[in-house]
């Protein structure tokens, strides 16, 4: 096969990728109300989390830097949109990790993963409109499974 085929492929697989991890990734409405009661505050294990979260954020910056730009000027201009949406979350993930490093809880740092959790759907809806290559989606992928555990102790279980 031609490289461009092959290209075309890893697109598609990566598409097909993306599909099913957003499609399992648990959404709340912006203007819902969390369900249940949120799991007993663990300073130690949310700071944990935030600080694997931080350094999976990165790792997908990293490989988003990596990969080449794609070439048709939509897929451009979502490479750049999502390229944004990761310099955003990175700016917000290394907050979250550095109050709570400092000692806040819940309440104080709530803000922070709910804008998070609102650029992550940003980013999982330019995910839906283009074909992320594989390093990129794998690194969002653990990315968002990283704050996928943190989610019971700011919204509780569903």
């Amino acid at each position: 096969m031609r490289g461009t085929t092959w290209r075309r492929v890893a697109w598609t697989l990566g598409l097909v990728a993306i599909a099913s991890c957003l499609a399992a990734a648990p959404l709340r409405a912006a203007s819902a109300v969390p369900e249940g009661k949120p799991v007993k505050w663990d300073q130690a294990r949310v700071t944990k989390y935030a600080v694997d979260l931080d350094d999976a954020v990165e790792d997908a910056v990293t490989a988003l830097a990596k990969n080449p730009m794609q070439s048709t000027p939509k897929e451009r201009i979502i490479w750049y949109q999502l390229k944004d949406d990761l310099r955003l979350i990175s700016d917000s993930t290394a907050h979250l990790k550095s109050e709570l490093q400092a000692g806040s809880g819940a309440e104080e740092t709530s803000a922070t993963f709910d804008r998070i959790e609102t650029l992550r759907r940003d980013a999982e809806e330019l995910g839906r409109k283009s074909m992320i290559p594989a390093p990129v989606m794998d690194a969002l992928v653990k990315a968002g499974s990283i704050h996928n555990l943190m989610m019971p102790y700011y919204h509780g279980k569903r």
